[in-house]
C-alpha cells in the first residue's frame, strides 16, 4: 500500500474522513477498526497491519475498494 493511500485509510480510521464500501465484510472492517482506534489511537499501526492482510486475502476488494479511496 503506497504512503497516499495509508494516510487515506488512517484518516477513516480516525473518522476524519468518511468512505462506505458496497462490500459489506470491508465496511465492517472499517467499522471494527475505527472503533478499535477510537478506544486506542495507538493502535492506528496495528490497523493498518490488519487492514493489509485483509486486503492480501481478499484482493477484488481491494483492487476496487482501494481504487475509490484513492480518489478521495
Amino acid at each position: 500500500m503506497d504512503v497516499i493511500l495509508e494516510e487515506k485509510m488512517k484518516k477513516i480510521f480516525r473518522g476524519e474522513l468518511k468512505y462506505s464500501s458496497s462490500n459489506l465484510a470491508f465496511n465492517m472492517l472499517i467499522s471494527k477498526m475505527q472503533k478499535r482506534v477510537a478506544a486506542n489511537p495507538e493502535s492506528l499501526d496495528a490497523c493498518i497491519k490488519d487492514l493489509e492482510a485483509f486486503l492480501a486475502k481478499y484482493p477484488i476488494v481491494a483492487k476496487v475498494d482501494l481504487a475509490n479511496i484513492a480518489a478521495l
